[in-house]
């Protein structure tokens, strides 16, 4: 599974205080509710940083590996293993987010379709759907391949680049006696395709790139802020 060997670098590879402050901020502009349910949680660092300004918030992801990681971390954070594409939940939230670009490893629309269904089922009226997607720019980003390699606990390599609609991802980490590696697909979607399947559930929403530019303009990703009509 995706992450399982990750999960012990990934902090070191990828934390950014100062882009988890920018999810923070925007969940505090969008998310009026205090109770929250995060998918793709990753190690929880913003979890973490959200319960820290008040949010009531319930961290899952589809890696036990992940989530292992996080709560070893943060243990006063609440947890669960959940897939994102399909679940039920026996409260509901007044907010459902899904960030760091973690619905473009979903592979099809009927499978964000089934996300999109489960994400309603579990939100209160008039509660709030964030999430964020990867811009078609990033396609022509990593058209050319983009290698970094660089030295955490071990010596690793990591390469991106964009094959038709997919970004594909290498991770390899040069353990004693052993290389570990992940690879990971991503599918960058049509967002007009994607803001169909909540107009259809009941959504209104709104579109921001990048997290404070209005609409969709040039930059790496999209935001979605999709809210409930009231019935």
């Amino acid at each position: 599974m995706i992450y399982d060997g990750l999960a012990k670098y990934y902090d070191d590879l990828v934390a950014d205080e100062e882009a988890t402050q920018k999810w923070v901020d925007f969940t505090t502009q969008y998310c009026r509710g205090k109770k929250i349910l995060e998918l793709a949680c990753g190690s929880g660092e913003i979890s973490n940083a959200l319960k820290q300004v008040g949010y009531d918030i319930l961290a899952t992801d589809f890696s036990s590996s992940m989530i292992q990681r996080l709560n070893q971390k943060y243990s006063d954070v609440k947890t669960d293993v959940v897939d994102m594409i399909s679940f039920e939940m026996n409260e509901k939230f007044d907010g459902v987010l899904c960030y760091c670009d973690s619905i473009n490893y979903l592979s099809s629309l009927d499978d964000i379709r089934s996300m999109f269904q489960s994400v309603t089922n579990c939100l209160n009226d008039e509660g709030v759907f964030i999430f964020d997607m990867h811009t078609q720019d990033r396609l022509e980003e990593f058209s050319e391949l983009y290698i970094e390699e660089g030295e955490l606990d071990v010596p690793y390599q990591w390469t991106i680049q964009s094959i038709d609609q997919q970004i594909h991802q290498h991770f390899a980490f040069f353990e004693e006696n052993h290389i570990l590696q992940e690879q990971h697909i991503q599918t960058v979607f049509d967002h007009t395709e994607v803001i169909k399947l909540l107009n259809d559930l009941g959504f209104s929403c709104d579109i921001y790139t990048d997290f404070i530019y209005r609409g969709v303009q040039a930059g790496e990703k999209l935001f979605i802020v999709a809210r409930r009509e009231k019935c």
